[in-house]
């Protein structure tokens, strides 16, 4: 049976490094993308002791006006890609921003955003964070040129909770959208 493994990727200076939720302690970096997509297969097989059957999800990091930004390279790019923007957007209104950078922080210190869309699930986000307690924020499209954002994790109820607490993992946030009536950030992008 195939396994899914995600991967968040990021260029860290003159390299890209990558690291997986389902792979504590392995973390992969080479001086370019392409190195470092070559080198995982053979790095994953080695975590799994030569298990090579596997599914690579990559998911792209990258530092936005004070906040990192996290974008799925998956068959929604585009969709991911224009949420991004709408999130860029809201980072160049003072107002907007300040409140966008206000968010918990994780471990590392980072403000982080995860590019959904409302077919996203519960499940889907948490195979993304290697801490549960972690807070990130989900910024999903709202109408023309509005986001909607949602902090799951940090051990603090707000939203849908800590990491979904109260949603089954197939909840997709779609359905969270059309049911909350909780403290969502709306931002007109």
């Amino acid at each position: 049976m195939t396994r899914a493994i995600t991967v968040i990727v990021r260029r860290d200076g003159e390299s890209w490094s990558a690291w997986s939720p389902q792979c504590p302690g392995l973390a992969v970096a080479e001086p370019t993308a392409a190195e470092l997509r070559g080198a995982l297969p053979e790095a994953l097989a080695w975590y799994f002791d030569g298990d090579f059957d596997f599914e690579i999800l990559v998911h792209l990091e990258q530092e936005l006006r004070g906040v990192v930004v996290r974008i799925a390279q998956d068959d929604f790019l585009w969709e991911r890609q224009l949420v991004a923007e709408r999130l860029g957007a809201a980072l160049g209104v003072e107002d907007q921003a300040e409140q966008l950078r206000a968010a918990p922080a994780n471990s590392a210190g980072e403000v982080v955003y995860v590019c959904a869309l409302p077919s996203d699930s519960i499940s889907w986000l948490t195979a993304q964070t290697e801490e549960i307690s972690d807070p990130v924020v989900v910024a999903l499209p709202a109408a023309e040129s509005m986001l909607w954002t949602l902090q799951l994790g940090g051990g603090r109820r707000t939203g849908a909770g800590t990491a979904g607490a109260g949603y089954p993992p197939d909840t997709t946030f779609g359905e969270i959208m059309t049911t909350f009536t909780g403290p969502g950030l709306k931002l007109s992008a």
